[in-house]
């Protein structure tokens, strides 16, 4: 036994052992079970690494490509990566494009982790703006994102709004007005009144034009995510972004619900419309007849400004039966001397969206030569102003986007003078009218 002496350096150890000498082979089960309880105690922490390791191996075994859903629209996609939805959203500034990408983790997937490398995921992938959804509170600059929110039923979501005033639903009109809802407006106190929301999210959205402030505001630590649903290019596509604000607020089954029953309720419409004028077209000898030639935009100090071809106001002038005198030039905006446009005066039929103008006085005052455009004289001038808030807002910009087969149904009725009857449609909204009928 004098091997174990020499192993026992400790004098308090050694006296311990003495204890147990003489003993012989009844010292060796307490040993067997202190060395047991080691080994239970070794193999714990062994097994507690191996489960760690394990999850870690889960967590940063994704190397996967993004897998994008189908969708209409060309400003932004969504899809699935590493588990969780993922979203690219595009902003067109001038010959630029503006490229963002988002994470959405939702408190499960946020419980592996929010650092994106860990993860696994792509390279590409490690710059983006990790999300925890669903938000709940949110800046909405554009009355664009107010109008998605509210058909969402998203009202208490938006503490936040760029001006009060132009709020078209009464209800958070009111509590803008009340302080309960912060303007946030473009001044220099723009960025403090962000910041004292406690924001999840900041919505704006970018023209490349002097009240941009999306570049100082992304210099802050609040997220934020410029929708770009204006440039669309046309209804359908526009209203496909209440794709992302479901997911965006957890509440993707009812997005996509409101998304396809107005997608076939605008698809039926567009149809019956086609139908009808291709059975009006047999029985004229002239099919031109039947196919309004429709003017659009205004002019400033001699050049007037309009819509291109392959715009959101061109598809929906076509969908409602309607002929856009410029639908074969596909540019994004058009425009012309007013000569140009005074050369066609004879063969327009009809003329929409004079800019901003909403009476007959406001537009001669302007540019008194429209007189001489058939349109005009004829009557036949519609602005699409038909619905606004109580501060003036246009509902065109905030409701009609979420509505497309009722802002058809509308626009047809101007261009066509009677539509199809149908039932799936509400016929109660007006955006546009003639603003001769006062």
């Amino acid at each position: 036994m004098k091997i174990y002496d020499r192993m026992l350096k400790i004098k308090k150890l050694r006296l311990f052992y003495h204890s147990f000498q003489g003993l012989r082979f009844g010292f060796w089960p307490y040993l067997f079970c202190i060395g047991g309880l080691i080994g239970a105690i070794a193999m714990t922490g062994c097994r507690e690494e191996s489960k760690n390791t394990q999850e870690n191996s889960s967590v940063t075994a994704c190397h996967e490509q993004v897998q994008f859903e189908s969708v209409e629209s060309d400003y932004f996609s969504i899809g699935k990566l590493c588990g969780v939805d993922v979203a690219v959203v595009r902003s067109v500034v001038g010959k630029d494009t503006l490229v963002h990408k988002y994470v959405m983790m939702d408190s499960a997937a946020a419980a592996l982790g929010t650092d994106l490398q860990r993860r696994g995921f792509p390279e590409e992938w490690l710059s983006a703006v990790v999300l925890r959804v669903p938000l709940n509170r949110v800046a909405a600059l554009s009355t664009s994102q107010v109008g998605y929110m509210l058909r969402l039923g998203l009202r208490d979501n938006i503490v936040g709004v760029s001006d009060g005033q132009y709020i078209v639903d009464s209800i958070l009109y009111e509590r803008a007005k009340n302080k309960s809802v912060a303007s946030i407006g473009y001044d220099a106190g723009a960025l403090e009144k962000l910041m004292a929301l406690n924001l999840d999210l900041v919505l704006d959205f970018t023209t490349g034009g002097d009240y941009d402030n999306y570049e100082q505001i992304a210099r802050t630590n609040l997220p934020l995510m410029l929708t770009s649903e204006w440039q669309e290019n046309t209804p359908l596509a526009k209203l496909e972004w209440i794709k992302l604000y479901g997911i965006l607020f957890g509440i993707r089954p009812l997005a996509d619900s409101i998304y396809r029953q107005e997608k076939q309720k605008y698809e039926m419409l567009k149809a019956l419309i086609a139908s009808t004028d291709s059975l009006s077209s047999l029985v004229s000898r002239h099919s031109s007849e039947h196919c309004p030639r429709v003017l659009a935009g205004m002019s400033y100090g001699g050049v007037w400004h309009a819509s291109g071809g392959n715009s959101f106001t061109a598809n929906l002038v076509r969908d409602a039966g309607g002929c856009y005198i410029w639908a074969s030039d596909t540019s994004r905006e058009l425009t012309f001397s007013f000569e140009e446009v005074y050369a066609l005066a004879d063969s327009v039929d009809m003329w929409v969206n004079p800019s901003a103008f909403g009476t007959v006085d406001e537009i001669l005052s302007l540019e008194p030569r429209v007189k001489n455009i058939k349109a005009f004289r004829d009557k036949q001038v519609f602005q699409n102003d038909g619905l606004k808030g109580p501060g003036g807002g246009n509902d065109f910009y905030e409701g009609a986007i979420t509505r497309p087969a009722e802002l058809l149904w509308n626009l047809t009725k101007c261009i066509k003078g009677s539509v199809p009857s149908v039932n799936s449609v509400d016929t109660t909204y007006k955006w546009y009218r003639n603003i001769y009928n006062f």
